[in-house]
């Protein structure tokens, strides 16, 4: 599937498709978590996702990834898209460091990093940072979110005096 233009597309069903999805303009917006096949999706524009569940489809491009809507969604891909990362709503998991690309991303709902490793995207905005799971983490990003940060397993490493925002 090829967004192309500069409108706003919504994709609402459960999709079955397997060949890849490519956004190459405007919005292509997913309002279920299977809404966009199994393949993989290179974002040269905006993907957003308002929906729950688990998004496992590896995302690429130099694109933006945002989060809306009040469920809670995990991206659970090692994903390498460079556009950064808005959480407008609801709460996003990263189940791994890779999950949420290079870029920045402006935290305004929640964060949930459910991984270890080392994380070094910078996080703005003002929602929270929460780290779950067993594993070690280590904030290395210059960081200004201000929405606090809650641990609630595992441990938070912060490798500089930003980390926590």
């Amino acid at each position: 599937v090829v967004k192309s233009g500069d409108k706003m597309l919504t994709l609402s069903g459960t999709n079955s498709y397997s060949g890849g999805t490519l956004i190459s303009g405007g919005t292509l917006v997913a309002t279920n978590v299977d809404a966009l096949g199994s393949g993989d999706v290179t974002d040269d524009a905006t993907l957003e996702l308002n929906t729950g569940g688990t998004f496992d489809n590896a995302i690429s491009g130099s694109g933006q990834v945002v989060k809306s809507g009040d469920d809670t969604l995990t991206l659970s891909g090692s994903n390498t898209y460079t556009g950064g990362t808005i959480i407008s709503g609801g709460t996003l998991v990263a189940s791994n460091v890779e999950a949420l690309g290079t870029g920045d991303v402006t935290n305004d709902a929640v964060l949930e990093l459910n991984t270890g490793g080392d994380f070094d995207n910078a996080i703005s905005g003002s929602g929270q940072v929460v780290k779950s799971g067993d594993e070690t983490l280590t904030l290395s990003g210059s960081n200004t979110y201000t929405g606090g940060t809650l641990i609630s397993g595992g441990t938070l490493v912060a490798s500089n005096v930003e980390a926590l925002g």
